[in-house]
């Protein structure tokens, strides 16, 4: 399995960096353009989940192998848990195979998305 640290500022203008990474990383795992697009998608209302008006950083570890890839966002201290009810949720929950939500001893949420690689037709 490899594993991929990012440390971004906490700020939305970071995303793309974390869209283009989640990107790079689908591919490198033979996604398919499609998962690789929902995997973007759900990285970045993850990244947006996860965000708060705060100096610290967003912690993004990227957990690749052979047939899946799951990115876990932590926001900084302050962020709110995310609403499972809500739209962002429904969304996360809609373009990859599992999406989950926890918050660390020192008050971070984080969110975690895996993404499974299917067979082509």
């Amino acid at each position: 399995m490899t594993s991929i640290h990012l440390t971004v500022p906490a700020q939305a203008t970071f995303v793309a960096l974390v869209r283009t990474s989640a990107a790079h990383l689908g591919a490198h795992i033979n996604l398919s353009v499609d998962q690789i697009e929902d995997l973007r998608l759900a990285v970045d209302e993850a990244f947006a989940a996860v965000l708060c008006e705060s100096d610290e950083s967003v912690d993004i570890t990227f957990e690749c192998d052979t047939d899946s890839i799951t990115a876990t966002l932590t926001g900084p201290r302050g962020a709110s848990e995310p609403d499972k009810a809500g739209f962002g949720w429904t969304v996360m929950a809609a373009l990859v195979n599992n999406v989950s939500s926890s918050t660390t001893e020192d008050g971070r949420v984080s969110i975690s998305l895996t993404t499974k690689v299917t067979a082509s037709a």
